[in-house]
């Protein structure tokens, strides 16, 4: 008999085989517009046989990208998408049998990461007014501690950390060797940083997605940020051409088009808040912090809320546990999309 690693072989997994073409997707934070099309034609007229038959190059990214955030080009790696530099980080830095600290709830992917290298998942609840006290973080992280993983914003409650706060927790992980992920994958839609923090701390990683804002999560990329040590460490852990060129050239583009990030944040702004205020002039519960998504309590059974949607061509997204249990979550675009979006559930909701 073969050998199966047994952190794999007993992993669950929950995959995504859906057709989502032509519908309104707002179930996984995606941009549901996309980019400009005139942007878009302008990038892809650059597109040659030769330029993809070409292995990728990284380099002029990477220095573009450590430009806009005030870094050296030592101090980021561009990924693909931010979900592999989260896998590189556990493949590097996730000691087997120590502990991952998380809120909860949070992304899903961090839960599979861990015990995928053999990690024992830790996490704070949310309290009932969700927020979570930094200071149950503070106390959790011990010398069994490997990583700390916290998203600014978070996703999918949308709350933020203060500066003194994080401080904090990177030095106590810093005193029990521990490295501390921030997740900004959420960044533009709220703009405050960590990123200069990792001049201060040598156990600091920032992640950074082109999924949400730049609205190329089809594209797969990414990057982490950190101290050069730490990021040479991630460089020699990942493939040799991780990053397609298609993916690249458009990174490129929309790093340098600062007007065209200004107008993605605005159109993505307008239609949350248009959102935000017709759930709740309509009298539901509603939850629109930070990040491309608003989250509120439906009058019907949220399931059968979810499934007549999809029946009319409109994902969302609900939950079945946890303190959101019940609730449904609406990834936020241009106001265009969110009319089409409510329309469909005043049909549902009666």
């Amino acid at each position: 008999m073969y050998y199966v690693n047994e952190n794999i072989r007993d992993l669950y997994r929950v995959k995504f085989h859906d057709e989502r073409a032509g519908v309104l997707r707002l179930d996984m934070n995606e941009n549901p517009e996309g980019l400009p099309r005139q942007f878009f034609d302008s990038v892809m007229a650059k597109i040659t046989p030769e330029y993809i038959a070409t292995y990728p190059e990284k380099d002029r990214l990477a220095r573009l990208l450590a430009e806009h955030n005030g870094l050296m080009c030592e101090n980021i790696s561009v990924t693909a998408g931010s979900d592999e530099a989260m896998r590189l980080i556990f493949q590097c830095f996730g000691e087997q049998g120590k502990k991952l600290l998380t809120v909860t709830p949070t992304f899903e992917m961090y839960d599979v990461y861990a015990k995928m290298f053999g990690m024992k998942h830790e996490t704070i609840e949310y309290k009932a007014d969700f927020t979570v006290d930094i200071t149950d973080i503070l106390q959790a992280v011990d010398e069994e501690t490997g990583i700390v993983i916290l998203l600014n914003p978070n996703s999918p409650i949308g709350s933020t950390y203060e500066e003194a706060a994080v401080r904090k927790v990177v030095e106590q992980a810093a005193s029990a060797g521990a490295i501390v992920v921030v997740d900004e994958a959420y960044h533009y839609f709220y703009e405050p940083t960590f990123m200069p923090l990792m001049k201060e701390y040598d156990n600091l990683l920032v992640l950074r997605t082109f999924s949400k804002v730049f609205s190329m999560a089809g594209l797969r990329i990414g990057y982490v940020a950190g101290g050069t040590a730490l990021i040479e460490f991630i460089e020699k852990a990942e493939s040799t051409f991780n990053v397609n060129n298609i993916a690249i050239l458009f990174a490129e583009e929309v790093i340098r088009n600062r007007e065209l990030t200004a107008d993605l944040i605005e159109t993505e702004r307008e239609g949350r808040r248009w959102l935000a205020a017709r759930l709740q002039e309509a009298g539901y519960k509603t939850l629109a912090k930070e990040g491309n998504f608003v989250l509120f309590l439906p009058r019907k059974d949220s399931q059968v809320v979810v499934k007549e949607l999809k029946e009319k061509g409109v994902w969302v997204r609900d939950y079945g546990r946890g303190i959101l249990k019940g609730w449904i979550r609406v990834s936020t675009g241009a106001r265009s999309c969110m009319e089409r979006f409510w329309e469909a559930l005043q049909e549902v909701e009666g």
